[in-house]
């Protein structure tokens, strides 16, 4: 079991919740990385110019990391969550315990708590019910397998409701509780690899 100093404060304002595709298989891991550049862009401005400190598994995790224990701190030091929601996203048991866990932290926090400010990027028809009472950001219409995306005026638009986002993402930011070092985290250390693409949906 691997272990590590209290931090003692927050490492991260915000971490990225996505379902990642594999290496071989990647269509739309290319434009999730464009939308959380210009996310950390817009919310940086929104916060005063500030570094947006983001925890993206693409840009922290390294080779050989022992990635269970590093996203156990990572999600236990970062003060909100932003998922990106797809049907894929609900069927892996590490996204859903990346969502749960601050969840958890939002019930003990109180009622009005808010950490979780999800993107979607896909009909939430197939989503658990808990998911489809949350306010989300839907930019389903605008989800790219293509780098010419970016090329086009849609982009254009897309980047506008980006920065809107960005603004209302500051907010919760800035409102999140102070630091505790025992925060929930739902996530174990896996004792199999995770359930395949095809395992029964999680319903929240």
């Amino acid at each position: 079991m691997h272990s590590a100093p209290d931090p003692g404060d927050y490492a991260y304002d915000v971490f990225i919740s996505y379902k990642r595709e594999p290496k071989d298989e990647e269509l739309l891991t290319p434009w999730i990385k464009e939308i959380v550049k210009r996310i950390r862009l817009w919310l940086g401005m929104s916060l005063g110019g500030a570094d947006a400190r983001m925890f993206f598994d693409t840009e922290v995790m390294k080779p050989g990391a022992p990635w269970p224990f590093v996203l156990q701190q990572a999600v236990r030091t970062s003060r909100c969550l932003l998922p990106i929601w797809s049907p894929a996203y609900f069927r892996s048991p590490w996204c859903v315990a990346e969502w749960h866990s601050f969840v958890a932290r939002e019930r003990l926090i109180g009622p009005d708590a808010s950490l979780v400010v999800p993107i979607t990027v896909h009909d939430g028809q197939w989503f658990p019910t808990e998911a489809r009472r949350v306010e989300c950001l839907d930019i389903s219409q605008y989800a790219a397998t293509t780098a010419a995306f970016w090329e086009t005026r849609r982009a254009d638009e897309l980047d506008v409701l980006l920065r809107a986002f960005a603004d209302d993402l500051a907010r919760v930011v800035e409102s999140a509780p102070p630091y505790q070092p025992d925060w929930p985290v739902l996530i174990e250390p896996p004792s199999t690899p995770p359930l395949p693409r095809n395992m029964p949906m999680v319903d929240a």
